[in-house]
């Protein structure tokens, strides 16, 4: 007899939670629909940007423009001019390193071949833009 009493406490407790809870869901399920109509006005209001003047934008990208100018365009561009004058400048008896870091004494200077004597009567032949610069003497002399 205690089993069935306590079973139909249960049954009650079990069926008065659930209404309980379902009451709950319908309050929240209303409070949603409530908030979700609210939602696209305040999403409205919060998209829109605010609106500057135009030239702010316009600033901005040639100061970017003149940055990437100065500091990246204009000296690579110089740097190019100096190798192509060095290089068509070169003549037997100038040393220079290359590429690669070998370094040799020009000894013949073709259209786009060059000879270099790497010392102990042994000569190479090399694409001429592979030079990559005279050798300075004096900072090789320091260096040993």
């Amino acid at each position: 007899m205690k089993t069935k009493i306590a079973f139909l406490n249960f049954g009650s407790f079990l069926i008065s939670s659930v209404i309980s809870f379902s009451a709950f869901a319908q309050d929240a399920a209303n409070q949603v629909a409530t908030n979700v109509q609210q939602v696209p006005a305040a999403a409205a209001a919060a998209a829109a940007p605010a609106a500057g003047p135009a030239w702010v934008n316009f600033a901005l990208m040639g100061g970017i423009f003149l940055f990437l100018w100065l500091f990246v365009l204009r000296p690579q561009s110089k740097r190019a001019k100096e190798q192509k004058e060095f290089l068509s400048s070169l003549t037997p008896g100038v040393e220079v390193i290359t590429a690669g870091g070998i370094i040799g004494t020009v000894v013949e200077v073709k259209e786009n071949i060059v000879s270099l004597n790497l010392g102990n009567a042994n000569t190479v032949r090399i694409v001429k833009s592979s030079i990559s610069g005279r050798l300075d003497t004096t900072a090789a002399v320091s260096a040993k």
